[in-house]
């Protein structure tokens, strides 16, 4: 809705403005911006998500705090994997990579390890929760 939106819009700003940890309740929590391209719009599309880096892989994950659906950027990003990644104050294209099998439950449970709740995520829906990693072009 609006409201996660506007708490989007400034999460982001912040995020830009910091180049990096947004001081206070989310510092402990990093945040990067992706900018997909719509599957259905063809529109450009940016979005801020926590990140984890796990022996050396950007990962992200979508978990749409534990909903039974994707969220729309995974979408985006499967359709079109070349995205957009603002990170720690630098911009640079990735490639989405979505993880599959042991990797995927891997990953995701060392996310969940940081960030305990992506354990509370998984247990609210009966979809696997997809884990995305990031690959760095150029």
């Amino acid at each position: 809705g609006s409201e996660t939106q506007r708490v989007n819009e400034l999460f982001m700003r912040a995020l830009r403005e910091n180049n990096g940890p947004v001081p206070g309740e989310l510092e402990a929590f990093p945040g990067l911006i992706i900018t997909t391209i719509g599957a259905k719009s063809g529109e450009k599309r940016a979005v801020p998500l926590a990140y984890q880096v796990v022996d050396g892989r950007l990962v992200i994950v979508a978990s749409m705090a534990g909903a039974n659906r994707n969220p729309p950027w995974f979408h985006n990003l499967v359709k079109n994997p070349e995205v957009l990644v603002e990170m720690n104050g630098e911009s640079f294209k990735a490639r989405a990579l979505v993880t599959e099998g042991e990797d995927r439950t891997y990953l995701y449970n060392k996310v969940a390890e940081v960030l305990p709740a992506f354990k509370d995520y998984a247990t609210r829906t009966s979809r696997v929760i997809p884990v995305v990693e990031l690959q760095r072009l150029g």
